[in-house]
C-alpha cells in the first residue's frame, strides 16, 4: 500500500495538470470554432441543465469537499486507478472497433498488467514501469469514427452534457463495463449504487473549482457547455481517425 500511494503521490502534479488540460479541452476549446448541432429540446435540456448545475453545487460538491477532507490524496487517487482499471475493456474493445491496433493491445497490457503487478488496479505500473499510457475511446467516439452524426443535442442527467449518438454510446459502453454482469445475488442495489457513487464523488474531488470557473467565464453557460462538449467530442473523433 505504501508502495501505491508512492507511486501515485509522484505523479500528482503530472495528473492535476492532465485534469487541468483536460478541462481547458472541454470548457475553453469551443471559442476556436463556432459547433453547430440541432437543439430541438432545448426547454428539457435546459431544465436538466439546471437540475446538474443545482445537484452539483447542493449535493456533489459538499460531499466531495467532505470526502477529500476525509480520504488521503493517495488514496482517492488509488480509488481513481481501481475504477480506472475496471473500464480498461471497454477502452479495449472501441479502439478495436475504430480500429486502432497499437492502441487495443496496449489497452491490453495495461489492463493485464495492472490487474497482476497493481494489485487489482490500484496502481498503474504500467505507465510508470512500462511507460504505456492510457488510451481513450468510448462507443460514441467508434460510432462518430464511422462518420454517424451527433443527432441532436441531449442533456442527461447526473451525466450532463451529451447527444443522441453519445447516449447510445454511453449505453452501449456500459455492457462493456465488467460491474454490469455481477449478479444481483453478489451485490445489492445499494450496494451497486454506492460502488458508482463512490467513483462519482472520488472523481469529483479532483475537479473542484473547474466547474465554477467555466460559469463565471462564460456569458451563457448553457450554450457555452454545448459548443465546449461539441469541441471536446469532435476532437475526440479526430483522434480516433489518427
Amino acid at each position: 500500500m505504501i508502495i501505491l500511494a508512492q507511486s501515485t503521490r509522484n505523479d500528482e502534479e503530472e495528473i492535476t495538470e492532465s485534469a487541468l488540460s483536460e478541462n481547458n479541452d472541454v470548457f475553453e476549446e469551443y471559442e476556436e470554432e463556432a459547433a453547430r448541432i440541432a437543439d430541438p429540446i432545448a426547454p428539457f435540456n435546459k431544465v436538466m441543465f439546471h437540475f446538474n448545475d443545482k445537484l452539483y453545487f447542493w449535493l456533489l460538491k459538499p460531499v466531495a469537499s467532505v470526502y477529500s477532507y476525509i480520504i488521503p490524496e493517495d488514496f482517492r487517487f488509488i480509488f481513481g486507478n481501481a475504477y480506472d482499471n475496471l473500464k480498461a475493456p471497454g477502452r479495449m474493445l472501441n479502439n478495436l472497433f475504430q480500429p486502432r491496433p497499437k492502441a487495443t493491445g496496449n489497452e491490453l497490457i495495461r489492463f493485464v498488467f495492472n490487474s497482476v503487478i497493481g494489485v487489482g488496479g490500484l496502481g498503474d505500473p504500467a505507465k510508470h514501469v512500462l511507460n504505456i499510457k492510457k488510451q481513450d475511446a468510448d462507443l460514441g467516439q467508434t460510432l462518430g469514427h464511422y462518420g454517424i452524426g451527433h443527432g441532436f443535442y441531449l442533456v442527461l442527467p447526473l451525466f450532463g452534457p451529451s447527444s443522441l449518438r453519445d447516449g447510445i454510446g454511453l449505453a452501449g459502453d456500459r455492457f462493456m463495463y465488467p460491474l454490469t454482469y455481477v449478479s444481483s445475488s453478489d451485490l445489492t442495489f445499494s450496494q451497486t449504487a454506492g460502488i458508482y457513487t463512490l467513483e462519482k464523488v472520488n472523481d469529483t474531488s479532483f475537479k473542484i473549482g473547474d466547474y465554477e470557473s467555466f460559469k463565471e467565464s462564460a456569458i451563457d453557460p448553457y450554450v457555452s457547455m454545448r459548443d465546449a462538449f461539441l469541441q471536446h467530442r469532435k476532437k475526440d473523433v479526430e483522434e480516433s481517425k489518427k
